[in-house]
């Protein structure tokens, strides 16, 4: 054995002791599991719902954290990149606000539901199928928001089939110079611009955009397989961050055709969700004081200080569902520019079939329908000191997720024809009093933006500051008051028995 091997076998020894000798001293008996900061504990997530559109993977997420988050003027970024372990596309990303220890600010998670990889290879006979359905109902099923485009599609749908009769009358006559005219040289390169046109918003518009729309929102055949796996793979992500452990609060913000999906994806969660895991009986006063405050809602006039005592009414039964072991944590939906205030329209066959399934609970309301108690009592057993014990404890039925999550919904007034948002609207007179509306004004106080565009406008921020009238409510403002990001601030922050904070 040379010199040099037996010193390096040496050295080998006295290491294997001395590693020996630590693991005596720490006593290491198994495998080590990571310490948690406390700290760290108090976390929330909020889910992004893109709408219609060729969107691609974090272009929204991005866009919508970017004007959210203020910047702390601390030289650190306003959010870091994360891999994401919920989602199962490994084109998303987590960005994450940081916790800020001294302020006493929660840790959150930002994702995105991205769902439109699902709607690809459209066909113009599902689009154009579902406009003509819409426009052969009769003017008093449609909403009064969209009658002036209702009438407007109608007028301009007899104006194009009258010039398309005239023409043919005029070729087959050979009398109209005009007709003649349209073959002559002059005319060739304006008939192919106009069908080079025709055909990009065909493809753009229509295939690109409407289709989103028109495929989702209507249950035929060839569009089941879409609208099931968006349904199935949203409420997937949810389950996942429920089953994680990691979150206290969760909030859905869906925008524009992905409200309707955040709507399907809270209802058809709730259904698993909304019984207990682990049970903690005890006293569920804030149950009976809900259905109290509900009636009280029904009875009288919308007004802001009656949402406000609703909604605090909701967040206190949330806290109660979690401690009786109810696991459920969506606490907010938010809804930006939501075709669900024509829900009527496009989600039922007429008003009478729209109100009979939200008495049946498929469309559930805020509040909950008062046909019937909003709750049950189930009967659980239990071994207390030997003994077995049973205790009651009361669980909501499958059409009351807005029981206990309070939904806020956003919209530009439409008017004019060409003012504010025609997709989006009030919900509180098509799903109930129980949702706070807020019509709101363009946060860049630019005119353009205050037009049917406005639609994509709800957190585009200015580039410099822009004046709004004192009297409105500038869209990104309200969207971050209404995030509540600061829900769960402060040292008070604890961890009730069924795992919420309060």
């Amino acid at each position: 054995m040379s010199e040099d091997t037996r010193r390096e076998k040496l050295s080998a020894q006295k290491n294997d002791k001395a590693v020996e000798e630590i693991h005596k001293q720490v006593d290491i008996g198994g495998p080590a599991q990571v310490i948690t900061d406390p700290g760290r504990r108090v976390r929330q997530a909020i889910v992004v719902i893109h709408g219609i559109g060729e969107q691609r993977p974090m272009d929204t997420l991005r866009g919508f954290v970017d004007a959210v988050l203020v910047d702390n003027h601390k030289g650190k970024s306003k959010y870091r990149s994360k891999p994401d372990a919920m989602n199962e596309l490994f084109e998303m990303r987590c960005l994450q606000m940081p916790s800020d220890h001294q302020a006493y600010e929660p840790l959150t998670d930002f994702y995105e539901y991205y769902w439109a990889h699902h709607m690809q290879d459209s066909r113009y006979a599902q689009v154009t199928r579902w406009l003509l359905g819409l426009m052969m109902r009769r003017p008093q099923m449609i909403p009064p928001a969209l009658r002036p485009a209702y009438f407007l599609s109608w007028t301009l749908a007899f104006i194009a089939a009258g010039l398309w009769l005239w023409g043919l009358i005029s070729a087959g006559t050979g009398t109209s110079s005009f007709a003649e005219g349209m073959w002559q040289q002059k005319w060739l390169f304006a008939s192919g611009a106009v069908i080079a046109f025709l055909q990009w918003i065909g493809s753009h518009f229509l295939l690109g955009y409407v289709a989103d729309a028109a495929r989702y929102l209507t249950p035929s055949p060839d569009n089941i397989e879409a609208r099931n796996k968006i349904r199935s793979e949203g409420v997937n992500l949810l389950r996942t961050l429920h089953n994680s452990g990691k979150y206290r609060r969760i909030v859905i913000v869906g925008h524009s055709l992905g409200s309707v999906i955040g709507y399907d994806i809270i209802r058809n969660l709730w259904v698993d969700l909304r019984k207990p895991v682990n049970v903690f009986p005890r006293k569920q006063s804030e149950l009976k004081n809900f259905e109290q405050e509900a009636k009280t809602l029904e009875k009288g006039e919308i007004t802001p200080a009656g949402i406000e005592m609703f909604q605090q009414c909701q967040h206190r039964l949330w806290q109660e569902f979690i401690e009786v072991g109810i696991p459920w944590l969506i606490t907010d939906f938010i809804t930006l520019g939501s075709p669900l205030t024509h829900a009527q329209l496009l989600m039922a066959d007429d008003l009478a079939d729209f109100e009979r399934k939200k008495k049946q609970y498929e469309y559930p309301c805020c509040p909950p329908d008062d046909g019937d108690k909003q709750y049950y009592s189930q009967q659980y057993q239990f071994d207390l000191d030997g003994e077995s014990v049973i205790r009651n404890v009361f669980i909501p039925h499958h059409g009351a997720p807005f029981s206990c999550t309070r939904w806020t919904n956003m919209f530009f007034p439409y008017r004019h024809l060409i003012l504010g948002d025609l997709i989006g609207g009030p919900l509180n007179g098509v799903f109930g009093k129980g949702i706070r509306d807020i019509a709101v004004v363009p946060s860049t106080g630019k005119f353009l933006d205050g037009t049917l565009i406005s639609h994509v406008r709800y957190w585009t921020c200015a580039k410099e500051d822009k004046s709004v009238p004192e009297d409105t409510r500038p869209s990104l403002e309200t969207l971050r008051k209404f995030l509540r990001l600061d829900f769960l601030r402060g040292k008070s922050s604890k961890v009730l028995p069924g795992g919420a904070s309060e």
